[in-house]
């Protein structure tokens, strides 16, 4: 489902940011000397708020990389009020050793767009403020590869992207016909995008672009024409470095919270089935004539029709592994792994019950059997149901504590209760509805431990118990 690149997986550097602002900071304030750099040799120190590199003024660190780049920068700070110079000689491309509050010195670009599958429209109120972030700031895809729809650019900032050379770049594309694209960002009009890759490619800038399947908005013709004319634009085709790699297609998720957004219908297992088999003979195609398969399926159209996942080789490298396309492959792959390595028994036994999503559940009761088999460890999985979101939202990464909670109360549980990493604030131990992981330890009367998403993990998991997240609660471990 389309989520994973919405604001629910703000990239850290959103969340700092929030941070910064909250507490009056300017971003470009300098946080960091790097002892030893070129930067601290020359005098520069915490708290100097940098504004131009080479006479330029900076609005993010892209500025900063770009104008900084030669084998001599005239940096130009304010501390305490006070305007001064540095002068700064380097190897060409060096890093000066400068680390600055946030990527983005001036404001984040929000999105205007009213997607009818945007996930901010879709969620209930109360939840912390990074979740309700409309940003559609091609800063971000660059720097951190959040997908942009490209509607929203200012005056200028295209020619930027070209100028400094910013790629790849994630992009929404979702239909390349203005008319169906227009309407899927639930914008008042039609909204091009083929003349803006074109001058993209003509930049030698690569793009990387997703589409969100939405039933009756650009499945049948108008999918078939956007992967068309996308693969139009591969570099064989062109004859450039330049052009579109790898095309993602995702179904949309919604949730019960729709009251201001148009009526969609959701991806089934027929369609799901029908999409598998156009893009599966495009994909043959492709690769004798592109040498790539170019467009991917994320993995719910596998899981919902049953269709056996493509092997490690079709996924070429996994370029759009975080728009969910590949993961269940590098499950999959780890777990045979774990088959290979894990050992017959444990010096500390335990029982464990993994928590997961309905989606997931399926390869988690494989992993659970597999590790089962040591001598000492029982593992069970309890697929939590999404009361919180409903729809059809069914991944671990959006499941919130009370919903566990209240599969809990009907589970069998063992000993140990598992959960991914995924579903916890980054670098935190919080759900998404504000539940901490000490809570539900408390709600449950049971150790919960955090772990990565990986069959690795959960093996270590049980041969190492100890070794993992633990608490004391009234003097026993």
């Amino acid at each position: 489902m389309y989520y994973d690149r919405m604001a629910l997986t703000l990239p850290v550097a959103t969340h700092e940011r929030l941070s910064y602002l909250e507490r009056g900071l300017a971003q470009n304030v300098v946080v960091e000397v790097v002892a030893g750099s070129t930067a601290e040799k020359a005098g520069i120190l915490v708290g100097d708020r940098v504004v131009t590199a080479n006479g330029a003024p900076l609005r993010d660190i892209v500025d900063w990389k770009f104008h900084s780049a030669g084998d001599s920068v005239n940096v130009q700070v304010l501390r305490d009020s006070s305007a001064l110079q540095f002068t700064i000689s380097k190897t060409y491309d060096e890093d000066l050793g400068i680390r600055f509050a946030d990527d983005l010195f001036d404001r984040l670009h929000i999105c205007k767009n009213k997607c009818v599958f945007c996930f901010l429209y879709q969620q209930p109120k109360g939840l912390r403020p990074s979740l309700y972030i409309k940003d559609d700031d091609y800063r971000l895809s660059f720097l951190h590869g959040n997908y942009v729809t490209l509607t929203n650019l200012k005056e200028g900032e295209l020619d930027r992207i070209c100028e400094q050379k910013l790629s790849p770049m994630f992009v929404s594309v979702h239909a390349t016909d203005p008319e169906a694209r227009g309407k899927i960002l639930g914008r008042k009009g039609p909204e091009a995008i083929l003349q803006i890759l074109q001058r993209l490619a003509d930049a030698r800038i690569q793009v990387h672009a997703q589409i969100v399947l939405v039933p009756e908005y650009n499945d049948n013709e108008i999918l078939m024409e956007t992967v068309t004319d996308l693969a139009n634009l591969h570099p064989e085709n062109r004859g450039t470095y330049g052009g579109v790699l790898s095309v993602a297609v995702v179904p949309i998720g919604i949730t019960q919270f729709r009251e201001r957004l148009a009526p969609v219908k959701t991806v089934n297992s027929a369609m799901a089935a029908g999409v598998l088999d156009t893009l599966g003979a495009l994909r043959e195609d492709y690769l004798k004539r592109l040498g790539t398969r170019f467009v991917y399926p994320s993995d719910e159209f596998y899981l919902m029709t049953n269709r056996e996942i493509p092997s490690r080789p079709e996924y070429e490298g996994f370029p759009q592994l975080e728009d969910g396309v590949g993961l269940v492959r590098l499950f999959l792959d780890s777990l045979n792994k774990v088959r290979n390595t894990m050992p017959a028994s444990v010096v500390s036994p335990g029982t464990y019950t993994f928590v997961t999503g309905e989606v997931a559940a399926p390869l988690l009761r494989t992993l659970a059997t597999t590790l089962s088999e040591i001598e000492g460890v029982s593992v069970n999985v309890c697929a939590v149901h999404n009361w919180f979101f409903e729809g059809n939202i069914n991944i671990a990464g959006l499941i919130v504590g009370r919903d566990i909670v209240r599969a809990m109360e009907t589970f069998d549980a063992n000993e140990t209760i598992v959960i991914p990493s995924v579903m916890l604030r980054d670098g935190e131990e919080v759900f998404l509805d504000e539940m901490t992981v000490d809570q539900l330890e408390e709600k449950l009367g049971k150790r919960v431990m955090v772990i990565e998403r990986t069959p690795e993990a959960a093996l270590d998991a049980v041969i190492n118990p100890g070794q993992l997240r633990r608490h004391v609660r009234d003097g026993n471990v």
